[in-house]
């Protein structure tokens, strides 16, 4: 499960940087060892599957049976995404986790993140999330009673 979340993640290394992904990863800091992307994919993937499902079945409205009613939703679910990832590691971020203990002087030494890459998350957070509603839109739309043919 982590290798999974680890790798969709670290296709958007780039945006969020190395430093962080070997963070989120477990490996650079001496404070956490376990792999930091996998809770923040579950709940990409639950809020994604939930805001899917609220809006085809129980919002589900003959008004917003169209491209823009549907935009809406994915709207929200990339809102609340991209909030989720930016928080989640903001959090270890202000409680000083972001740290490596230097052998040399046997001192702990912040790792190079700064609060760009935390948001830069983000934003990567939130592209998945779109991905993964979309491809939740193509699998739960078929039983919709008004809202099958949004968006497409």
């Amino acid at each position: 499960m982590g290798n999974f979340f680890g790798t969709i993640y670290c296709w958007f290394e780039d945006l969020f940087g190395v430093n962080l992904g070997d963070y989120m990863w477990g490996v650079s800091s001496s404070y956490s060892t376990d792999n930091s992307f996998i809770p923040v994919g579950i709940w990409m993937f639950v809020i994604s599957l939930l805001m899917v499902l609220i809006y085809y079945y129980v919002v589900n409205r003959p008004a917003l049976c169209n491209w823009w009613g549907w935009l809406i939703f994915l709207g929200i679910n990339a809102g609340i995404n991209f909030i989720l990832g930016w928080q989640l590691v903001l959090a270890d971020y202000y409680e000083g986790k972001m740290v490596r203990l230097d052998p040399a002087s046997n001192l702990e030494v912040p790792l190079d993140i700064d609060y760009s890459n935390i948001l830069c998350f983000g934003v990567a957070n939130m592209i998945l999330s779109i991905f993964a509603f979309i491809i939740f839109s193509y699998c739960f739309k078929w039983w919709s009673r008004n809202c099958s043919s949004a968006p497409f």
